[in-house]
């Protein structure tokens, strides 16, 4: 029996020991699909037609392009969060874009060696170099003159953080 259109797909999980998650969804057009999660993040896909017990279709995908898939199918499956309380948090922050001068405190330095989140409290989400992202920073990434950082926090916390990187710091 196949579901309206409109209703959404109903998925039964269950544990498969040994080798991880398996997810199975029946489709509108008959038939039904199974997902195996794999604790490596490797995914089977396995399509089965309508009264068939013989999947007619298998895809196994590294991580990676799960990934990928997932991006290229949609939205996840996690509810997103209130536009209110998302932008009542988000007023609570601040995000900046710093460029680092040739003579800043931080400009040789590491992002460990910056001590710049425990001294301010601001986070370095992103290094912005030649046209290029480094996101989420690991600690031993090395500033350099010409850097933008983009930083976030509270308004005090960026101000801080502003203060530090041009040397204004009291």
């Amino acid at each position: 029996m196949n579901r309206p259109a409109s209703a959404a797909p109903q998925v039964k999980e269950s544990t498969l020991p040994g080798v991880g998650k398996k997810y199975v969804m029946a489709l509108e057009e008959g038939g039904h699909v199974a997902v195996i999660v794999k604790p490596d993040g490797e995914r089977q896909l396995y399509h089965f037609l309508q009264d068939q017990d013989r999947p007619s279709d298998v895809v196994t995908l590294a991580g990676t392009e799960a990934q990928q898939v997932a991006q290229l199918l949609g939205p996840t499956l996690v509810a997103p969060p209130d536009h209110e309380d998302l932008q009542i948090a988000l007023g609570q922050l601040d995000l900046e874009w710093i460029e680092l001068d040739a003579d800043s405190a931080l400009t040789g330095q590491t992002l460990l060696e910056s001590d710049l989140r425990r001294r301010t409290g601001a986070s370095v989400i992103a290094v912005l170099r030649g046209g290029e992202a480094i996101p989420n920073p690991p600690v031993e990434q090395r500033f350099e003159a010409g850097d933008t950082l983009v930083i976030i926090g509270t308004p005090a916390q960026c101000d801080a953080a502003r203060a530090r990187i041009e040397g204004d710091e009291t």
